[in-house]
């Protein structure tokens, strides 16, 4: 139980970081450094995705034990 709840606080917490990095991204799209806040932004969508799907995972196969 642990473990899962550890996945998706971690999870939780990419997916704010990515939206906000998103905001950001497109608040300052114009400027050519801001480029660093979509691949930031793109890497910690993916990263919560992975943990969500991780934990959902581990959830199915601890019911069919």
């Amino acid at each position: 139980m642990q473990e899962k709840f550890k996945l998706e606080l971690l999870g939780s917490l990419q997916l704010i970081a990515g939206i906000i990095l998103v905001l950001l991204w497109s608040f300052y799209s114009p400027e050519w450094w801001s480029a660093a806040f979509g691949f930031l932004a793109v890497f910690f969508l993916i990263e919560a995705i992975w943990h969500y799907a991780v934990c959902d995972c581990l959830r199915h196969f601890k019911k069919a034990d």
